[in-house]
């Protein structure tokens, strides 16, 4: 009867343990898994991580399991607490909300068959041998689930990496069998993705080109991209390169050899990876120093003063909002229903642009795009009609009308410190409408997280009439920027969570409201 209880228990601990690693496990995927960015999170959650509750409940049967051994304690009656115990966790536990969902990719079932290993080998020394000192190493790990996911990420490494480096050499392999395609690489500490999206539009109108979709822009990413996707009538392959450590680009560059280069701006974004400034920008810079020295070229934004004060080698090509770039925006207006300019172009008649978005950066990224446009021979005609077809990318400066007359102006993607600034810009311009913000603020700045996040306080007081700010700690120094300028406090509202904040916004929302959204935390910053 005893190793009956037993087993039943060890499957009530693999359920309950399974529920709490999966949550891990969605952690460590959000967090691309890098085991480092993991334990980072881990220390910033750590009352999710020691769950007071779990271990004091767990912690009772195993100290009666553990003096059953020196003193006489009916083994029937700890293994039923257990149980007791086990079945509350188990109908108690509250999944966590999941913004982005959680995938079970073949990297998670390699890890979730490590799990099922694991528990086979306690299921079988329960049965051969002292169950009692089984049951205590599985309580442990069900305390500590958490920690038991970094554990075996680190058993699984060495298979990862030998997958990982299959997976790389099959797309070298298969790039091989495309001669004649040339690489366009886009990397920057803001505006890769949007900008991708527009110099694809555009070169489509000439070209057969590829890009990477949504936001793949990890290694792997792109690997995915060319063993999936990548066939001998692409021209172009328009690759975005995302980076969080130094080195992240020029795996990227090694794989796909680009040809060339956009970069969109150096700033201080993933500081807590980078530490520092000089390190976002060496790791930029990455993709430029891998152009080719003949016909290579490096497509720069010249607005950005840390890309100005770099020292590029390379045959570069500058786009900007002024004369000092080769490329550069002229007779500017922007306004509720989009942009509209002329862009310069060198020994040519100036383009004539109308585009549906919002805001400099989106000019910055257009003009860039047509810089690369008119360097690969695309007409007037067909960067016009390129032009034509682009539209806002999903969560960056998109423009939504509210039946009700109101307007959303979602930016809710990865904010970033130009780009929130700019969104505001955008937000005050609607001057005959109730301006209300929605924000927790920006992320991943490492020790200039406080400072960056009161600016952004201060920027958000002179271009709001109603603010709600998403989530009590995060708010803290937004708030306090804020307050700098003297802000009503009636006029700020703290949210617990994005439910909240938007349960908020429709109370005081009417049909001559804008509402900016900028920036949505996801899943591992909640």
């Amino acid at each position: 009867m005893e190793i009956i209880l037993v087993n039943f228990i060890l499957i009530l601990i693999l359920v309950y343990f399974y529920k709490i690693a999966r949550h891990g496990l969605h952690i460590l995927q959000l967090e691309n898994y890098y085991v480092d960015r993991y334990i980072v999170w881990m220390k910033r959650y750590i009352n999710k991580v020691v769950n007071l509750k779990t271990i004091l409940l767990l912690l009772v049967p195993t100290l009666l399991l553990i003096m059953s051994n020196f003193i006489e304690i009916s083994n029937f009656s700890w293994l039923i607490l257990e149980i007791l115990v086990l079945l509350y966790l188990i109908i108690s536990f509250k999944k966590p909300q999941e913004k982005k969902a959680f995938v079970v990719t073949a990297r998670i079932r390699r890890v979730y068959t490590t799990y099922l290993i694991l528990f086979a080998i306690l299921f079988m020394f329960a049965n051969l041998t002292n169950y009692k000192v089984v049951l205590i190493i599985a309580n442990i790990c069900t305390m500590f689930a958490y920690v038991f996911v970094y554990i075996v990420s680190l058993i699984n490494k060495p298979i990862e990496k030998s997958i990982r480096r299959g997976f790389c050499k099959k797309a070298k392999a298969k790039l091989k069998e495309v001669p004649e395609l040339k690489v366009i690489g886009i990397t920057g500490s803001y505006g890769k993705t949007s900008t991708k999206y527009i110099v694809n539009t555009i070169l489509s109108q000439k070209y057969n080109t590829l890009m990477t979709p949504e936001s793949y822009n990890t290694t792997m990413g792109v690997v995915r991209t060319i063993n999936e996707k990548l066939n001998s009538m692409h021209q172009l392959f328009i690759c975005e390169m995302g980076a969080k450590y130094i080195g992240d680009i020029k795996e990227i560059t090694d794989i796909v050899n680009p040809t060339y280069g956009i970069l969109t701006a150096i700033g201080p974004q993933h500081l807590d990876t980078f530490k520092s400034l000089d390190n976002v920008k060496k790791t930029k810079l990455e993709l430029i120093d891998s152009l080719p020295e003949d016909e290579g070229i490096a497509f720069v934004n010249w607005e950005d003063e840390n890309i100005r004060n770099s020292k590029i080698t390379k045959n570069m090509v500058k786009f900007g909002l002024s004369e000092q770039a080769d490329y550069y925006a002229t007779n500017i207006d922007i306004n509720e229903r989009g942009s509209s300019f002329e862009v310069v172009i060198p020994n040519k008649e100036n383009i004539k642009i109308k585009t549906k978005l919002l805001g400099n950066l989106n000019i910055l990224n257009i003009v860039g795009a047509v810089a690369i446009a008119d360097k690969l021979g695309l007409t007037e005609d067909e960067i016009k009609l390129g032009v034509k077809y682009i539209r806002p990318v999903t969560h960056r400066l998109e423009l939504k009308q509210n039946p009700n007359g109101s307007i959303i102006i979602d930016d809710a993607y990865n904010s970033n410190i130009k780009g929130a600034k700019m969104a505001l810009e955008v937000l005050k311009s609607f001057e005959h409408r109730k301006r209300i913000l929605i924000t927790p603020g920006i992320v991943e700045l490492g020790d200039k997280s406080v400072e960056i996040n009161q600016e952004l306080g201060r920027n958000a007081a002179e271009s709001s009439d109603f603010i709600i700010l998403v989530g009590a700690d995060q708010a803290v120094p937004i708030y306090n920027g804020i307050k700098e300028k003297d802000y009503p406090e009636s006029k700020i509202f703290i949210a617990k969570n994005l439910q909240e904040a938007l349960s908020k916004m429709n109370e005081i929302i009417t049909k001559d409201s804008v509402v900016l959204l900028e920036n949505d935390l996801p899943d591992n910053y909640l």
